[in-house]
């Protein structure tokens, strides 16, 4: 059986070694001259809709293994994220964000038989959890309109195992773990009104640092042994981001009150 190896480490050096130097160009370009905003001190809650998309040019496209003369091939399709965010504000041009999403993502399988013409097209989802932590920084394009740049990590879990069948295919995909930890990074624009809360637009990229499935297909349409595949899902994926903040008045520092001494009665 052969197998096409994933790219591992490898990519992943090389988007941390492509995109770190130009976030920290970036942030020493802009600090000097972004003004004051309302974002510090601010403490704020939101909620975000993120569509999933794949591409090969970052690693998260279809894998394919030859196996018997079957071709297998799983293609990773798209999916969604949602869930809520917290924001703190620290600094004029420097937040913290967390939160917690629910993510699902759909693949599809294909495994042609040129023997017998049987093209068989299936498909499965897997679902997860993620608990992201970002750096932001903030840069003042106009009054209202904040473009940032952010790059942190993810804690994403995965409750199950994942099985499918057809007439001729029986998949399983098993998780490689309940927990993977993950790079993100996101670049995005923000408007910001006085009383209605913030609006964002942005692009995410998830990168986790291991395979999160790996994907057994076996093909029984034919005698034994069952010509199968076994692939690595990198769990690579690119979003759009949509994001609502609500509106959230900045903290206010208690002054403190001096105790009278009781000995100046």
């Amino acid at each position: 059986m052969s197998f096409i190896t994933p790219p591992g480490r490898t990519f992943y050096q090389k988007v941390i070694r492509s995109i770190v130097p130009g976030i920290c160009i970036l942030i020493l370009f802009f600090m000097p001259v972004t003004d004051a905003t309302a974002q510090e001190k601010v403490v704020t809650a939101g909620i975000q809709f993120k569509p999933i998309f794949s591409s090969k040019y970052f690693s998260s496209g279809p894998e394919n293994v030859i196996n018997k003369g079957i071709d297998f091939t799983v293609t990773p399709g798209s999916g969604y994220c949602l869930g809520m965010v917290i924001r703190r504000g620290f600094t004029n041009t420097i937040s913290l964000e967390g939160g917690i999403n629910f993510v699902k993502r759909n693949y599809s399988i294909d495994v042609i038989d040129p023997d017998s013409s049987v093209n068989s097209n299936s498909t499965f989802s897997t679902v997860g959890y993620e608990v992201p932590i970002q750096g932001l920084v903030f840069i003042q394009l106009s009054d209202k309109i904040f473009m940032d740049v952010a790059l942190g990590f993810s804690f994403d879990f995965y409750p199950s195992d994942v099985q499918s069948s057809d007439d001729y295919v029986v998949h399983y995909s098993a998780r490689h773990s309940w927990f993977s930890p993950a790079m993100l990074a996101n670049l995005g624009w923000e408007y910001r009104t006085e009383k209605s809360g913030y609006f964002y637009l942005g692009a995410s990229y998830h990168r986790p640092f291991s395979t999160t499935y790996t994907s057994y297909v076996q093909y029984q349409n034919r005698d034994l042994p069952y010509p199968e595949a076994k692939m690595d899902l990198l769990g690579n994926y690119l979003t759009l981001d949509i994001r609502y903040f609500f509106h959230s008045d900045p903290e206010k520092r208690k002054k403190k009150t001096r105790k009278p001494d009781p000995r100046t009665k």
